[in-house]
């Protein structure tokens, strides 16, 4: 919400305010029209609190205390209310129900707080520049008010801060915060108001000052600031401010109740709803517990932000006014609102339940769904059916190329053979031949990776405090960047695998599609996302290496699609397939991203592809890629 400069110093902050974001349907604006009603005004007491009054001019008792508005009238007071939804300048967002706004205080000052109607200015959009601005302030109240007089000024639109002088302004119809010139300080506004012979101020401002999208704009260039509340006027002074929020929330509208979230609760609190120890009466104390308590709770749980309402100057300096009566309670309205709470509180429990039941319910369903697939699969072993799940012939590999060592890291290795092999896919399709290298069988292992940490000193992975050794000694390695793949597959005497000879080690020679034929993808193949909602949840999430014995490449290499991208050594470009060489092509000499393959835990079915390819830059350390070596077979 806004302050003056002097009642609110700026300062630079990363701190986020703004003012009402939602969009609400707005009623026509009014520019002063005459649609007042008429009454019978009577003197006002004058041991009325000024809150009171302040609250009668929103309208807020209502029902057993109707009798008492219509008898309340301030016969010397004077209003200035302003409303300003759509500014002449395009680029300057719309404020929602500013002029809505506007329109009904105007009106309640009129019949509720017992203002004459010739005493009241109503200045909405176009009938708000700042000429009119200046005046209402500085001339239409000064030739009118007297002594006796109370004040009202109310303002809804938008505020705006000088990034470099730190003051404060309010933007009228005609402005833009691009040009100072054209806008009114908050500070001559308070100093305006402060010299006025009347006894009280009484100033409402719906607008911040931070420049955060809102009820605030910001001048080019400038950056959003924050609000501290420090005014020495408020002290002792004339004026009182009613604030929706500190200087750093926003303020919100609250669409279910069809108001800003902090009226809404105001008005439940002044028609009985705050009556806290059900005397019949509302008192200041107990509505502002009230509207504080709800209003945090509401914005919380509901808008998922923080709304704290304040009252200025605080507090400890309102004294005994503090107990002052507001409203008449009602203890049957107060009874309903427990009731309610409980009903709420009722159902959020029961639909917890019901969530529970059915999560459980899903989890029966799924360990029974795989209960049967393991059965399906011992029936389908013990029948020893030689069932077709590729589109192509199955890849049947030499039994030499079987052959398998132990590299110098005890880490096994498979050969790929000399040859040539259809490598990309759709138009860069195209045969590259290799000479014979061997690779990793599986993908490094935590305990592995941990020699090395432990040989080297190197900078621990990404996630590397979640690694129980008991546990997850047998799952890949993650969260290391290329260098530190590049830096282990050195220290174990091996090197990492070109883009080439990865992708034959997964797909072999026959063109299929995923390291085990053509089949399509299924979690009974790979660890994969199938359903787009997987998340990390420590190291379970990747499988342990080699978990897929059906899925493994024809050369026995295994995991070669999904649980975890792997590093390979060649720099990433886009137009790789269309320009690579057809003999034991090479990686490009220099580029931005590393090529990662094979898809992983966290990546869709049309990732695991053997031909598929991404591009990461080569210091991310990520959850999902890990790492697998290769060695040349001389």
């Amino acid at each position: 919400m806004s302050r003056v400069s002097r009642l609110l110093r700026l300062s630079p902050t990363s701190g986020v305010i703004a003012g009402d974001t939602g969009q609400h349907p707005r009623c026509p604006t009014a520019t002063g029209t005459d649609y007042f009603s008429a009454s019978s005004p009577k003197h006002l007491p004058v041991s009325v609190s000024l809150v009171t009054l302040l609250l009668l001019v929103f309208g807020l008792i209502s029902g057993t205390v109707q009798a008492a508005v219509k008898e309340f009238q301030q016969p010397n007071a004077y209003a200035v209310v302003i409303g300003i939804s759509h500014y002449r300048e395009e680029v300057i967002p719309k404020v929602a129900y500013a002029v809505n706004d506007a329109e009904a205080v105007a009106k309640l000052l009129e019949t509720q707080a017992g203002i004459p109607r010739a005493n009241i200015k109503l200045l909405t959009d176009a009938k708000a520049t700042l000429g009119d601005f200046r005046n209402y302030f500085s001339g239409w109240l000064r030739m009118r008010v007297e002594p006796t007089s109370t004040v009202y000024v109310y303002f809804a639109g938008h505020g705006t801060p000088n990034p470099r002088t730190g003051e404060s302004y309010l933007v009228p119809w005609d402005g833009h915060p691009d040009f100072p010139i054209g806008l009114y300080p908050l500070n001559d506004l308070y100093e305006t108001l402060d010299k006025l012979p009347g006894k009280e101020v009484i100033v409402i401002l719906d607008s911040c000052f931070s420049g955060v999208p809102g009820r605030s704009v910001l001048a080019k260039g400038a950056r959003p600031m924050g609000l501290s509340v420090e005014n020495p006027l408020l002290p002792g002074g004339k004026v009182t401010v009613l604030a929706a929020a500190t200087g750093t929330q926003i303020s919100s509208d609250y669409d279910k109740g069809e108001h800003g979230l902090f009226t809404h609760y105001l008005l439940a609190a002044l028609r009985g709803e705050a009556d806290a120890d059900r005397d019949g009466v509302v008192s200041l104390g107990e509505t502002f517990n009230y509207v504080r308590v709800q209003v945090a709770k509401t914005a919380l749980n509901e808008l998922n932000r923080e709304q704290t309402p304040v009252l200025l100057p605080g507090e400890t300096m309102l004294g005994p006014r503090i107990a002052t009566p507001l409203s008449k309670g009602d203890h049957r309205l107060m009874e309903e609102a427990i009731q309610r709470e409980a009903v709420r509180r009722a159902e959020q429990e029961l639909k917890a339940l019901q969530d529970e039941e059915r999560q459980v319910e899903e989890q029966q369903r799924l360990k029974a769904i795989q209960q049967e697939i393991e059965e399906k699969k011992k029936q389908i072993a013990e029948k020893k059916k030689n069932i077709e799940v590729a589109r192509v012939r199955p890849y049947q590999a030499p039994g030499q190329l079987e052959r398998e060592i132990i590299g110098q890291d005890g880490a096994p290795v498979v050969l790929v053979p000399a040859g040539e092999f259809t490598m990309g896919e759709g138009a860069g399709t195209h045969k590259v031949s290799l000479d014979a290298f061997y690779i990793d069988k599986y993908e490094v292992t935590t305990t592995r990776y941990a020699k090395f940490l432990a040989a080297t000193g190197r900078e621990l992975p990404l996630r590397w405090n979640q690694v129980s050794q008991a546990s997850d000694g047998e799952r890949p390695v993650v969260g290391i960047n290329w260098h530190d793949a590049d830096a282990y597959c050195r220290w174990t005497g091996k090197r990492l695998p070109t883009e080439a000879e990865w992708e034959k080690a997964a797909r072999g020679t026959d063109a299929r599609k995923y390291p085990w034929g053509n089949e399509e993808p299924s979690r009974s193949l790979a660890n994969y996302d199938s359903d787009g909602k997987r998340t990390w949840q420590g190291y379970s999430t990747v499988s342990p290496v080699g978990a897929y014995e059906s899925a493994k490449s024809p050369y026995s290499a295994h995991d070669m699609a999904g649980n975890v991208w792997e590093w390979v050594a060649d720099w990433y470009d886009a137009d790789y397939y269309k320009s690579s060489p057809d003999q034991n092509p090479k990686r490009p000499s220099t580029g931005q991203h590393r090529v990662a393959r094979g898809g992983s835990w966290f990546a869709g079915p049309t990732s695991l592809r053997s031909a598929g390819r991404d591009g990461v830059p080569p210091s991310r350390r990520s959850p999902s890629i890990g790492v697998r070596c290769a060695q040349d077979a001389q």
